[in-house]
């Protein structure tokens, strides 16, 4: 052979390298092969479509809220007397009909402090529920006689009524 079959040479059929490593087997060990840029893109979309889809789906979330949330949130924004807030996301549709925005913050100018609550309890019925509520409050006192006025702290035991309008619950008030 004359030396040359031996050592691997290029074309002389023989699978060896010039440093006598047999690679007929190499294909075996071979990296996979890389996604095509087609398969990378549709990926990419597909990632892209359910982050948009997730983060349209927590935007209406709060829509949706379960009753006790909704409740809670409420009862949140009378503590902090936020009543603009209260009345455009909580108020029942219905109502804002014949009481205006103006109205319902009036009549709130003297509303007591909320020290604390805690939603005790809910009654659903269908569409409408009953919601109880236990409030810590500071109450303004005026005794007959008496031109100051006292603060009395006091637990009180509240019961509102609410309805479900497409499927958000909204306070139903009766001013």
């Amino acid at each position: 052979m004359g030396g040359h079959g031996e050592g691997g040479i290029p074309g002389t059929g023989d699978m060896r390298t010039a440093s006598g490593v047999d690679n007929r087997g190499a294909a075996d060990y071979l990296a996979a092969p890389r996604p095509s840029r087609t398969r990378v893109v549709r990926t990419v979309v597909w990632l892209v479509v359910a982050l948009v889809v997730a983060q349209i789906t927590a935007c209406h979330r709060g829509s949706k809220d379960t009753l006790a949330e909704r409740a809670k949130g409420y009862w949140e924004l009378k503590q902090q007397k936020r009543w603009e807030e209260a009345y455009d996301g909580y108020l029942d549709p219905a109502i804002k009909t014949s009481l205006t925005k103006d109205a319902f913050l009036k009549k709130r100018q003297l509303a007591f402090d909320i020290l604390a609550f805690t939603v005790t309890d809910l009654t659903q019925n269908g569409d409408q529920a009953t919601v109880h509520v236990k409030v810590d409050a500071n109450i303004p006192l005026r005794l007959p006689g008496q031109e100051k006025v006292q603060i009395r702290k006091d637990t009180i035991d509240s019961e509102e009524s609410w309805v479900r309008h497409d499927g958000v619950w909204y306070v139903h008030v009766t001013e």
